[in-house]
């Protein structure tokens, strides 16, 4: 499936006309004889799309249809570091890392976001030589700098990120 990134949202589309493709697609189920939820009716609509779920549906359509005057220099909505599916490269506890951004929501602090990130290849989280652990997704919070931070805004040190080089 695409990513948020190249879906191209008509203007004017938001939301609220994916929710009715989805009323729509749920009554002519339901004049099938076949009876779907509304959730699961939305969750096919995002399929149609070409995109995994819903959330990832309403996240691109927020993405292509905000006002350029929300826009930050960097073109990301409201001053977030990232998008959901870009590519990311930085550093983990010190260690190279590379992923895309799996999802990333805005906290109650300005200027911090919790990001959640898939790694690939998996990253070992531990600083010991002893022993290590790979994981595969990992969600921190984030300035807008991309470097991981407590929600008091210091600095942790342990993730350092940037948007990964075209090729």
């Amino acid at each position: 499936m695409t990513t948020p990134k190249s879906v191209v949202t008509p203007p004017g589309r938001g939301t609220d006309t994916y929710k009715v493709q989805a009323r729509r697609l749920r009554e002519a189920l339901a004049s099938d004889g076949v009876s779907v939820s509304h959730g699961r009716a939305l969750e096919l609509v995002a399929r149609l799309q070409g995109l995994r779920d819903w959330n990832t549906l309403t996240a691109a359509a927020a993405a292509s249809s905000a006002p350029a005057g929300g826009l930050t220099p960097a073109g990301r909505e409201g001053g977030a570091p990232f998008t959901v599916g870009e590519r990311v490269e930085g550093t983990f506890n010190g260690k190279p890392a590379r992923g895309h951004v799996f999802g990333i929501e805005q906290t109650i602090k300005p200027d911090l976001w919790r990001a959640t990130i898939a790694f690939d290849p998996p990253v070992d989280v531990v600083t010991s030589p002893l022993f290590s652990s790979l994981r595969r997704r990992i969600t921190m919070v984030i300035g807008a700098d991309g470097r991981s931070r407590r929600l008091t805004g210091t600095e942790t040190g342990v993730m350092a990120l940037k948007a990964a080089a075209a090729g």
